[in-house]
């Protein structure tokens, strides 16, 4: 039983994974861009300047360094992002041009989708669902499946179940405080990883 539960989920999983790689595709296309190349467009928009160089990227989106250079000297000809030097003079900060960042802002919505069909959930389920996917990527990237994680439960400050309220049962050792579900972070800058 739990077994068959399993595979229903994984495969829910799968198809969303799907979906959203379907939407991605669609919004890329729409801007002559693979969806590579929409991802570093997208990312430059968030990241902060360390992350914003190709061997950052593309540890971040689990592809070679050749790859990811490739997606850059891509977008470069199309004049959507620029090479600079970075602070230590060998790494390239790459930024995004005028016309980069209107690509980005028509890029932003590729997930709408989702996130309307997201809004249909009440927001208890939406904080149980977040905390449950975290925990399975927290699994995964223990595994080595997924690469880089800066999430609430993947940090060394994180202690889970440490609170009897169903709302917030997690804490957060460096804020000193409980950590409702739904404010569980994706993407802490303040993250530092667990170690051993």
């Amino acid at each position: 039983m739990t077994a068959d539960l399993d595979r229903r989920v994984a495969d829910a999983v799968e198809r969303l994974g799907h979906g959203l790689r379907s939407l991605a595709q669609r919004s890329a296309r729409a801007q002559g861009l693979s969806p590579l190349q929409q991802q570093v467009v997208l990312a430059l928009t968030r990241q902060p300047p360390v992350l914003r160089e190709v061997n950052a990227l593309a540890a971040e989106f689990d592809v070679t360094t050749p790859t990811l250079s490739d997606a850059v000297g891509s977008l470069e000809r199309k004049e959507l992002l620029t090479r600079s030097p970075g602070s230590d003079g060998r790494r390239r900060l790459l930024t995004l041009t005028g016309r980069g960042e209107e690509v980005a802002r028509e890029l932003a919505a590729w997930d709408e989708p989702l996130l309307s069909a997201l809004a249909n959930l009440s927001p208890e389920s939406r904080a149980t669902t977040l905390d449950s996917l975290l925990h399975l990527i927290a699994d995964l990237h223990r595994r080595g499946v997924v690469s880089v994680v800066r999430m609430c439960t993947t940090c060394r400050f994180f202690r889970p179940d440490a609170h009897a309220d169903q709302a917030a049962p997690h804490h957060c050792a460096l804020l000193r405080t409980p950590l409702p579900l739904a404010e569980l972070r994706t993407d802490c800058p303040e993250h530092e990883p667990v170690t051993g």
